[in-house]
C-alpha cells in the first residue's frame, strides 16, 4: 500500500511539474490590428500562431520583452509597440515591418526567403 501511495504521489508531482513547465499557450490564430488609438491603414492579419511555435528559437524571439513567467501581452500594449508612425523601436509599424531584425514578421520573412524557405513578404499575402 505505501509503495502505491508514493508511486501516486510521485505520477502527481510530475503531472503538475510538466503543467507548468508547458508554459502559456495561444490560440492557433489571432488577429493582429493596431491598438484603439491608432487608425488602421490596412486590413488587419489573421497571424497563423500555431504555425510559427516551432519555427522560432523560443517564445521571446518574438516576444522580446517577455519574462518567460507572466502572461504575454499584445504587441500593441502600452510601452511596447504601442507608438504611431512608421520610425522607432517601439511604433507598432516596426514590431511586424522592420526590416533589419528578426523579430519582425517581415524581417523573418526576408531572412526564410534567402534562405530558400516559403515566407510572405508582400503587402496582400498577409492584409488579406
Amino acid at each position: 500500500m505505501r509503495r502505491i501511495l508514493i508511486t501516486l504521489t510521485a505520477l502527481c508531482s510530475l503531472g503538475l511539474a510538466a503543467s507548468a513547465w508547458a508554459g502559456p499557450t495561444a490560440p492557433d490564430t489571432l488577429r493582429l490590428e493596431p491598438p484603439k488609438t491608432m487608425e488602421a491603414v490596412k486590413s488587419p492579419v489573421d497571424f497563423p500562431h500555431g504555425a510559427h511555435l516551432n519555427r522560432a528559437a523560443d517564445c521571446t524571439t518574438c516576444h522580446h520583452t517577455w519574462d518567460g513567467k507572466s502572461d504575454i501581452r499584445a504587441c500593441g500594449s502600452s510601452g511596447c509597440h504601442d507608438q504611431p508612425g512608421k520610425k522607432g523601436e517601439t511604433a507598432f509599424y516596426t514590431a511586424f515591418h522592420g526590416k533589419d531584425t528578426d523579430r519582425s514578421c517581415l524581417g523573418c520573412h526576408k531572412t526564410a526567403k534567402k534562405d530558400g524557405k516559403p515566407a510572405p513578404a508582400s503587402c496582400k499575402q498577409c492584409h488579406q
